[in-house]
């Protein structure tokens, strides 16, 4: 795989007040913040919707919101690429540093801060608050009112970190299975909610059953195994897109003109809910506009493919971006011939494994209070770490798959859910599979990367993730249940920045395309 990769990091974040605890709707947030990055004189872009500003775009990060006012997500990259192989995630790391440094910094001015957690343990979800709460993005009343999918589930502000590393169309699918494969590691190590509505789940990593949640009794059966990997590793990138988008997979509502599935415009449900591959089949489809139900009639081609590869919720994606789109007739040519690894390799301009496994983490008060500062300093960074790591370590699917075979994955995901660093996946335990998955990570960074791993290293050496932290704080805790979630809260909160041992550069090269997704 690539020894330079793209690098890139989606960032989500609980939004709480500082004074309460309580979730915290954020959108004041952006206008300050495009005031305070403009008189920096940085370029910046504000993202709109419904006539209000709910993001900020600049060169090198996208700040806005996730699926709720509640939960932020700063999309942030892309540095480096084989083009920049002095750019490392010494990089990437600055970048994060300096946007988390504008949120604590805008947040507070409101009252309002970040929790070091994956979902806010005390949000009670009813109708008004969703309505209140969500984004509004035209997709999340599709979800709900036509595919029967429970997307208020996620309203408490359910966060993660999401690296993005690029890799070349060749490796795509062995870089995804072992992202998959390493996913049970990153929950345990990343673990970080073990409390939902103000009580304990008996989980810890609760953010991450949200999918089975949501997909429970959804209007096309297809949609329940969109979250689960196949009983078989993926063979090639044929195999990886029939899996998503042939057979009984429904084909999602399709982004009219410059619009993206989860932007703010026009969106058209296809007559007949066919599969995306039938539609592509196709000479044109008919279908209804959501917002007005005003027909339309579509000529299919591959920029529909493009629009809806988000449409699978595992651990992993595969993302790319096209510079120039394949005629249909290539496509399905470069499908039935197992080629499609040629095909997007003339004509990708981004290719790159997005990881949804690990919970969001921040350097709260307790982590900045180390004796090591490179705990906390590394904190964000980490999963970024342990997916550049892991595609840079030739061999490491193989050894990883020797430990844990495929056919376990799901007991040690949900072991790892559960149960964190004490579950287990027949014999063995994901504490030793989470190291092991770490020390290949190690091998295949660069030495000034490698402090980005204090974190999990650190996590391994005590026993104790974000939840076991968090549980341990709500036991000692004094009062009532309200009361000691307060505490719970207001203690995780995002305050300081520790000092990062490798300085900011002054500009960071700019990487010839970007690795993460914009939000808008």
């Amino acid at each position: 795989m690539r020894t330079h990769p793209t690098l890139g990091v989606e960032l989500e974040m609980p939004i709480v007040d500082l004074a309460s605890g309580a979730g915290f709707d954020g959108r004041d947030l952006f206008p300050r913040l495009f005031a305070a990055r403009r008189s920096r004189g940085e370029m910046v872009i504000p993202v709109m919707a419904c006539g209000s500003m709910i993001g900020v775009c600049s060169p090198h990060v996208v700040s806005s919101i996730d699926n709720g006012f509640n939960n932020f997500e700063s999309a942030i990259g892309v540095v480096g690429g084989p083009g920049q192989a002095g750019s490392t995630l010494n990089d990437l790391a600055g970048l994060v540093q300096q946007e988390l440094a504008d949120l604590v910094t805008g947040l507070g001015e409101l009252g309002a801060g970040v929790a070091n957690l994956s979902q806010h343990p005390a949000t009670l979800i009813d109708e008004p608050f969703y309505r209140a709460m969500r984004a509004p993005k035209p997709i999340y009343d599709y979800w709900r009112g036509v595919r029967g999918w429970r997307h208020e589930i996620g309203m408490d502000a359910k966060a993660q970190n999401g690296p993005t590393t690029g890799v070349d169309a060749e490796d795509a699918v062995e870089a995804l299975n072992l992202a998959l494969h390493a996913a049970p590691a990153l929950i345990a190590l990343f673990a970080n909610s073990p409390f939902e509505a103000g009580e304990p789940t008996g989980c810890k990593e609760n953010r991450l059953r949200i999918w089975t949640r949501m997909f429970a009794d959804p209007t096309f059966a297809g949609d329940r195994a969109t979250h689960r990997p196949p009983v078989r590793p993926f063979e090639d990138l044929a195999h990886y897109l029939r899996w998503m988008f042939d057979g009984n997979r429904a084909m999602q509502a399709l982004p009219l003109g410059v619009n993206s599935y989860k932007g703010f415009g026009e969106l058209a449900r296809m007559t007949g809910d066919p599969s995306l591959f039938t539609f592509l089949r196709a000479k044109t489809w008919t279908g209804r506009r959501l917002c007005d139900g005003a027909g339309v009639e579509v000529t299919p081609d591959l920029w529909h493919l493009e629009s809806l590869q988000f449409s699978q919720f595992m651990d992993a994606r595969i993302r790319f971006g096209f510079a120039t789109a394949p005629s249909v007739d290539e496509f399905f040519d470069a499908l039935e011939g197992r080629t499609v690894e040629a095909l997007f390799a003339r004509h990708c301009r981004s290719l790159y494994i997005e990881g949804r496994a690990a919970g969001a983490n921040f350097p709260d008060d307790e982590l900045c209070d180390l004796d090591d500062p490179l705990v906390s300093a590394s904190v964000a960074m980490a999963p970024s770490a342990i997916q550049k790591g892991l595609q840079c370590n030739r061999g490491s699917l193989n050894r990883l798959s020797r430990r844990l075979p495929w056919q376990d994955l799901a007991l040690a995901r949900e072991q790892a859910i559960r149960h964190g660093l004490e579950g287990w996946a027949g014999p063995m335990s994901l504490a030793h599979f989470a190291r092991a998955v770490v020390e290949e990570a190690e091998a295949g960074l660069l030495p000034s990367e490698r402090w980005m791993l204090a974190y999990p290293l650190h996590v391994l050496q005590t026993g104790r993730n974000g939840a076991d932290r968090a549980i341990a704080t709500f036991e000692r805790g004094s009062g009532d249940r309200t009361t000691r979630f307060h505490e719970l809260t207001v203690s995780r909160v995002l305050r300081q920045l520790p000092l990062l041992p490798f300085p900011k550069r002054e500009r960071i090269p700019d990487a010839e395309i970007f690795a993460t997704a914009s939000v808008a």
